[in-house]
């Protein structure tokens, strides 16, 4: 089964019990023939099935789901997956879990039971405490022909806390099923993400007092997996239901019906925060105030104050995943996860008379817009918004130390942001996506050659999310780990390259660029022959091997950010010595990818500038080829190289 917990809302995946015809065959036939269907693969589910039931208990709305896996393993290898395991936490209580092998036994099977069950918590990096544990077992033989069954029953105590179902698993499934009962008062919608090519099969179906939702899905490959690619919910197809509308004393009570109603849900998990003003943090907000010569600048200097003195701690324990602490306790202690951070914030910003808002939004992990799905599955992070105009947004996320004023941090752009305006009203906005120059790295450098080795003295200048990058990397280095980093960064032409000296400047200053000055060897670099001599310029070539297989890749590319990139090389000429070939310039430009390499004399130096782009976030396959042409040219241009000839007596 390998249960993959995709965010703190994202819990198990399921099933339940189903007699197929393939269960009936005799073992040796089920083996045959799975092995016939699916000659490359190391197992395959015959049977994965989510059995949900909605009941309504006085005012309550209770949930349980009863799951079912089985697997046949179908090759040796397959004994990867005789270790397992099932998720529960707050939200999805285990509540009876069986797991068995069944042993080929003439024309039948042998179950051998689990008797051993571990549980632990699960510890996720970056995350300091997270209520979510698991249950661990190891099937006993597995072997081919061995299949391994599971049924667990989990119960959710809020029903608005559901988990998704994804009919495909990491090894193919031949069969996927949701089966939902709920009563007929109880109203429940669902959305199908990922499903174009998918024939999900649904089917409603009235039974006494009851509703029964069914979908299912025959022969699911497994997805793709490919490297770099975006979290499993942008392209693996999965449902999400949810209860948009119960019955209460006799009337109609909205759940999930809508954004008003997520709002609802987390507005009443703010509504009692920061009732008791503390006074020392009113004493720190009075002196940030000082000689503030705007409204922006108190904002700035609030943001960038909790950036450096609360230290960020995820803390997830049930509701207190989405209660924040209050501003005074955040204070006190210095630390607190994205939540207690963004209302530190915000009351901080209350503190010093500037209107902030608090505010929901997904990550770029998750795929879902408000408008398609409001559901807490939509959304994973908690920030702050400031309004300096109306309309205009300047997005407080203070969980990353680095992010200068003015900058989202690069893990909500493109993102939906739900803003409290105030205890009964919200607004939907848009974080935008950083241009590419907002994002830039300039190196410029003077080179000459000493036999052949080429010196070179410069400075590289990060801005923008490579800085912010850069500057996470350095942060706490002792001078032996930060020069081998900086080694790293430089690094250029071949192994042979060694840097002499450097300094780092701004590595703490969010609004300055963060400056490397370097002073480098690089021996064996040049090619002398005869009387000539071969210099490529090029000393580093992003990009040039990253040629897309669209035959063989299926997935988008992620990329983090968009960023555009300048290097300017002064090469001297050495005494003695003509230019006797000087690379013909090139550019070329696409949407996605794009550069221009542009080389001249001057005096007793050659001048190559070279700038270099990316400019999406998601590569789609369609957009492969254009990618690939300019991958094609760039690398042929990297190629191209300078020929000096020594001059005749």
């Amino acid at each position: 089964m390998m249960a993959n917990k995709l965010t703190c809302w994202l819990g198990v995946l399921g099933g339940l019990l189903l007699t197929l015809p393939t269960l009936a065959q005799q073992p040796l036939q089920a083996l045959v023939a799975a092995q016939k269907q699916y000659p490359d693969e190391k197992a395959v589910y015959l049977d994965y099935r989510e059995d949900v039931t909605v009941e309504l208990k006085g005012d309550s709305v209770q949930v349980l789901a009863r799951h079912h896996y089985d697997m046949l393993h179908l090759a040796p290898q397959s004994a990867l997956y005789a270790r397992d395991k099932v998720y529960s936490s707050h939200f999805n209580r285990l509540q009876k879990l069986e797991a068995r092998t069944l042993i080929p036994a003439g024309n039948d099977y042998k179950a051998l039971r689990i008797s051993d069950f571990k549980e632990k918590f699960e510890v996720q990096e970056g995350i300091f405490f997270d209520d979510t544990r698991y249950t661990t077992w190891t099937f006993p033989a597995v072997a081919p022909g061995v299949r391994t069954v599971v049924d667990y029953t989990v119960r959710h105590p809020d029903a608005r806390f559901l988990s998704p179902f994804y009919f495909a698993n990491h090894v193919p499934t031949r069969h996927a099923e949701v089966t939902l009962t709920a009563p007929k008062s109880v109203k429940i919608s669902y959305k199908l993400f990922n499903v174009e090519k998918t024939p999900v099969t649904f089917t409603k179906q009235e039974k006494g007092s009851s509703v029964v939702y069914r979908w299912t899905v025959d022969n699911m490959p497994s997805p793709s997996r490919d490297d770099d690619g975006p979290e499993i919910a942008y392209y693996a197809p999965h449902l999400v239901y949810y209860v948009e509308e119960v019955p209460a004393a006799g009337q109609p009570r909205k759940m999930l019906s809508g954004v008003p109603e997520l709002f609802s849900l987390y507005s009443g998990f703010v509504a009692n925060l920061d009732k008791k003003e503390s006074p020392a943090l009113r004493r720190v907000v009075d002196s940030l105030a000082v000689g503030a010569a705007s409204e922006e600048e108190r904002v700035r200097r609030v943001y960038y104050w909790v950036q450096d003195h609360v230290r960020y701690v995820a803390f997830e324990n049930g509701l207190r995943g989405f209660v924040p602490a209050d501003a005074g306790q955040v204070y006190a202690r210095r630390f607190g996860d994205c939540k207690d951070m963004a209302n530190l914030t915000h009351e901080m910003l209350r503190m010093a008379g500037v209107k902030s808002y608090l505010t929901w939004i997904g990550t770029r992990a998750l795929p879902y817009r408000y408008s398609e799905l409001a559901t807490p599955g939509v959304d994973n992070h908690m920030i702050a918004t400031w309004e300096p105009k109306p309309g205009q947004y300047v997005f407080l996320d203070a969980t990353s130390k680095h992010n200068p004023f003015n900058m989202p941090t690069s893990m909500i752009q493109g993102k939906e942001a739900l803003l409290a305006l105030d205890g009964k009203n919200c607004k939907v906005v848009s974080v935008p996506v950083m241009d590419k120059e907002k994002s830039h790295a300039v190196d410029i450098s003077t080179v000459a050659l000493s036999g052949t080795t080429l010196k070179g003295k410069g400075q590289l200048a990060l801005s923008g999310y490579p800085k912010i990058t850069q500057a996470y990397a350095l942060d706490g280095l002792d001078k032996t780990e930060e020069t081998k980093y900086v080694k790293r960064v430089l690094e250029r032409g071949n192994n042979k390259f060694f840097v002499d000296s450097y300094a780092v400047r701004n590595v703490a200053a969010r609004e300055q660029p963060l400056t490397i000055d370097y002073e480098y060897r690089l021996q064996d670099y040049v090619q002398q022959v005869d009387d000539e001599i071969y210099l490529n310029l090029n000393l580093e070539q992003p990009y040039a091997n990253d040629r897309i297989d669209a035959d063989k890749r299926r997935l988008p590319l992620y990329n983090e950010y968009t960023h555009s990139d300048r290097t300017r090389t002064e090469f001297e000429i050495p005494a003695g010595y003509d230019v006797e070939y000087l690379p013909a310039n090139a550019s070329t430009k696409e949407d996605v990818l794009g550069f221009s390499i542009r080389y001249e004399r001057k005096g007793n130096k050659i001048v190559q500038e070279k700038d270099l782009y990316v400019n999406y976030l998601l590569l789609q396959p369609a957009e492969f080829a254009k990618w690939n042409t300019v991958v094609d040219k760039l690398g042929a241009a990297y190629r191209d190289v300078i020929i000096l000839k020594k001059k005749k007596v």
